[in-house]
């Protein structure tokens, strides 16, 4: 006859198992729909990056037309505005890199979570005991603690490194129009 703590053990650990692996298609089928979600936002967000380029360039030729602007300060005018829309759209394309590359980091930590969250289930569903139950809890509880910390301490990391270099660009076009404006007096 079997022992019937074994039996409920042995049922137990079958449906953690059939819990975990649920849980991680469910995860494999959020992360597939939230990598999806990333790629539209990117590519929206370029969109309209570029449509306020264009706007913004109208809108000079508009000014410069109105002002009466002609000849070489139009030119330079016109050359100026083209030059800051450009280091403004190429800030832009870094800050799109940049939620698209965080969004890939946190959705592959995601994905790594996941698992191990599965590995976690499947370690405690062999526990044979209450206190070997409550040591693989607490030590997955640390872990996953940890993970948080590390996940986040990435994220910031990276976010600050793609503002740095956004930053950088607009930098370097103010540098050349003052540089430029120097020159001109």
């Amino acid at each position: 006859m079997a022992n019937p703590s074994n039996d409920q053990t042995n049922k137990a650990a079958g449906a953690a198992r059939e819990a975990a692996n649920e849980t991680a298609h469910t995860a494999r089928a959020g992360a597939d729909l939230a990598h999806r979600g990333v790629e539209t936002a990117r590519d929206n967000m370029q969109a309209g990056l570029d449509t306020a380029a264009q706007s913004f360039q109208r809108m000079t030729d508009q000014f410069t037309n109105v002002l009466g602007f002609s000849g070489p300060q139009a030119e330079a005018l016109a050359r100026r505005s083209s030059q800051n829309l450009q280091a403004v759209s190429q800030a832009g394309s870094v800050l799109a890199r940049g939620f698209q590359e965080a969004s890939h980091k946190w959705l592959g930590l995601a994905q790594e979570r996941v698992k191990e969250n599965i590995d976690g289930l499947n370690q405690l569903a062999g526990c044979r005991s209450v206190q070997d139950f409550v040591a693989v809890q607490s030590d997955l509880v640390r872990e996953r603690f940890w993970q948080v910390i590390d996940t986040n301490k990435r994220v910031a990391e990276l976010a600050i490194r793609v503002a740095e270099e956004a930053g950088r660009i607009i930098q370097a076009q103010a540098a050349k129009t003052a540089d430029r404006v120097r020159r001109a007096a």
